[in-house]
């Protein structure tokens, strides 16, 4: 193949991720550097309730308890679609002021992109089993991605379709339509988190613009972080 033929693509996520990616299929991110981080108020005062000797007394009682096995991710998109040759010298490039396209993210450095698919029964029992969960638990993979009606799209050149998926909040809570979250797995059955970017930016959970939000497994009952591994396609 000749240097003109040869292209690349360069983002900004949330104007903090440095990333290459490729036409073919989606290529690793360069460089990361994550903005805050942070997670429910779960050290609330407890309520008190009086208790006198000789009572029975009826308690409805609810609450909320933080997840243990998933993380989110949410953030924006900018940059540029380049022609150059393999030195990083640019021929040409053209700007990206509304990205397509899906975010993904893996434990596996090394995701094989070809022969990409949806996750099966087998991958999503692997999955939880990572994460330490049974599937009858309510916030297991099995009764996360509940869905199958995700748009299609392609992952270099597979066709991606009716795959496990559910959908990350907007400003209004639950919704069908947008920050779509589905599960894919390659050839070797590592497990890919995958979302389809937004290009109109609409109001994600906490009331501001994102292209994109991502949800990953972590077996937050495991001593320590997981790390993930960043990948993105422009389409």
């Amino acid at each position: 193949m000749g240097w003109l033929e040869k292209t690349a693509v360069m983002l900004a996520l949330a104007g903090i991720l440095s990333i290459g990616i490729a036409a073919a299929q989606p290529l690793g991110v360069d460089d990361i550097t994550p903005g805050a981080s942070s997670r429910f108020n779960d050290t609330v005062t407890p309520t008190a309730v009086d208790a006198q000797a000789g009572n029975v007394t009826e308690l409805s009682i609810s609450g909320i308890s933080v997840t243990s096995s998933w993380q989110g991710f949410y953030g924006n998109i900018t940059g540029s679609i380049i022609l150059a040759d393999a030195s990083g010298n640019n021929f040409y490039d053209w700007n990206v002021s509304t990205p397509t396209g899906q975010v993904y993210a893996s434990r596996n450095d090394s995701v094989t992109w070809d022969g990409i698919d949806c996750t099966d029964a087998t991958g999503i029992e692997a999955e939880e089993t990572f994460l330490g969960q049974n599937s009858s638990d309510p916030d297991s993979v099995t009764n996360t991605y509940t869905e199958t009606n995700h748009p299609a799209f392609q992952v270099g050149t597979a066709s991606i379709e009716s795959c496990p998926t559910t959908q990350a909040y907007s400003s209004g809570g639950t919704q069908d339509n947008q920050f779509w979250q589905v599960l894919l797995s390659d050839t070797s059955a590592n497990t890919v988190y995958t979302t389809i970017i937004e290009d109109t930016s609409p109001e994600g959970f906490n009331d501001q613009p994102w292209h994109f939000q991502l949800l990953v497994g972590e077996n937050g009952n495991e001593p320590g972080t997981t790390p993930y591994y960043f990948y993105l396609e422009l389409q």
